[in-house]
């Protein structure tokens, strides 16, 4: 991937390292987390595990680093694509920079480097459906890559936001449907589990097939723990799933003990009865009792089934909202 530095002759690029890289990676986040105020912590470890299931991405050729004088990681991009089932296939524009250098030019110089790259991979592409660039950033926190995605003739097409329950009191009492039950985790449920969610999902915004990779970046996920989920059975069938888990690292970096009630799912058959209300309740019981006080999740906010407002009648806020940019291919 080529970048454009002459207006930043103090910058060189280079190639990805691999996992060598991991460390500097993860400082360069956690400064711009802490700069824009991002309740968020990278750890070298959630990067490896990243960067060891990357699909449709060759960093030796899809990914760039930037350095300082003084050979500091200041920023890098990377480009990837995936299929949309019966949808577009979406080439990603994506850049992470070190907040000294956000006001300069170069969040713009990665995000077009990325861009130019996607083309290019695009370009060999022989596809039938239409071919987009797409992006995110955060609405408040990221406000200059919002910026410089505009300015690149990206255009909002939808919309995320992280909501955290600051408190675990008031839980609403647990009421499943007539023939479910919640049952203990077992390492043969494992596949049945991650089918189940990835059923679930098929009517969602943007869903791509998930293929065997992600099936190894499901079971190598460094805070999995099987004992925080809460798994809805009707018979032999997965009807609903929350698969909790806590970040012992980020709540010590961050002073807070928070738990993520993420990965929620419902089968399609078993919507509106009650079942992820249930399930998200027991795993707000289940956190606190491991001595957690607030929790967490990311939604879609146009979720189709009504999941930003479930959330919220359960006590989730608002807390940082994000938007996903897109523009087609020329």
């Amino acid at each position: 991937m080529d970048i454009r530095l002459s207006h930043l002759p103090s910058l060189r690029a280079r190639s990805y390292r691999g996992s060598v890289d991991h460390a500097a990676m993860a400082e360069l986040l956690n400064r711009w987390f802490r700069a824009q105020g991002i309740e968020e912590v990278a750890s070298v470890a959630e990067i490896g595990h990243n960067y060891s299931h990357l699909e449709n991405c060759d960093p030796a050729t899809d990914m760039v680093m930037v350095e300082d004088a003084d050979s500091r990681l200041v920023g890098y991009t990377r480009t990837d694509w995936w299929q949309v089932v019966d949808g577009p296939r979406k080439y990603a524009v994506f850049a992470k920079v070190d907040p000294d250098w956000s006001e300069t030019k170069l969040p713009l110089a990665l995000l077009e480097a990325s861009q130019q790259r996607s083309r290019e991979v695009a370009a060999t592409h022989d596809v039938s459906c239409r071919q987009v660039l797409e992006g995110w950033a955060e609405d408040d926190s990221e406000r200059v890559f919002v910026e410089a995605y505009l300015a690149l003739g990206f255009e909002p097409v939808t919309h995320g936001a992280v909501m955290v329950r600051p408190h675990l009191d008031e839980i609403p009492p647990t009421v499943l449907p007539e023939g479910v039950e919640i049952r203990p985790v077992a390492e043969n449920h494992l596949r049945q589990i991650w089918e189940a969610d990835k059923q679930a999902f098929r009517d969602h915004w943007g869903y791509s097939e998930p293929t065997e990779e992600d099936w190894q970046r499901f079971l190598d996920f460094p805070h999995r723990d099987e004992s925080l989920w809460k798994v809805a059975w009707a018979g032999d069938t997965v009807v609903g799933q929350v698969r909790s888990f806590i970040n012992p690292e980020e709540n010590d970096e961050l002073g807070q003990k928070r738990g993520w009630t993420e990965f929620i799912s419902t089968h399609r058959d078993w919507r509106k009865k009650g079942i992820a209300t249930a399930l998200i309740c027991e795993s707000l019981r289940e956190l606190e009792s491991r001595g957690m006080t607030e929790a967490a999740l990311g939604v879609h906010v146009e979720n189709p089934n009504g999941a930003f407002d479930l959330y919220e009648s359960l006590g989730f806020e608002v807390t940082e909202r994000s938007t996903t940019f897109q523009k087609p291919i020329d």
